[in-house]
């Protein structure tokens, strides 16, 4: 079981209720959490994973995810156990928030590059240790 969270851009005309309904209608077995900034969404690996994929197929730029670390309502997050105030994260997660419509928006005007990975090669063994033995 893996815990994704769907943020929705505040500059998007899309709702949480609109992309949970859509959700829904993918007929998976999740859990679902609605809150302040989009989603929780809770399921095994491989149906977060597709669900994650159609979503992006679907609302492109306005919907921007990533892993949660702990499953939705666990004791260490939850406010109401910890005694109120902001669970741990919240705070860069706003400051993530804050950003959203400037990257939705370079994303849909495609005024992107993406870089080619140059493949470096691996360091020679005996290049390696020669080094090792002049520094030592």
């Amino acid at each position: 079981m893996i815990t994704r969270m769907f943020v929705i851009s505040d500059t998007s005309s899309l709702t949480s209720q609109t992309l949970i309904n859509y959700i829904i209608s993918l007929g998976k077995t999740l859990n679902i959490k609605d809150t302040c900034y989009g989603l929780m969404v809770e399921g095994d690996d491989d149906v977060i994973e597709n669900v994650t994929q159609k979503i992006r197929e679907k609302f492109g730029a306005d919907v921007f995810s990533k892993h949660r670390a702990y499953p939705i309502g666990d004791e260490r997050r939850c406010r109401a156990t910890r005694g109120g105030g902001a669970r741990p994260g919240y705070y860069f997660l706003q400051e993530e928030y804050k950003l959203l419509p400037s990257i939705s928006k370079v994303l849909k005007e495609g005024k992107f590059r993406t870089f080619d990975k140059k493949k470096k090669k691996p360091v020679d063994v005996d290049i390696l240790k020669k080094t090792i033995k002049e520094k030592v």
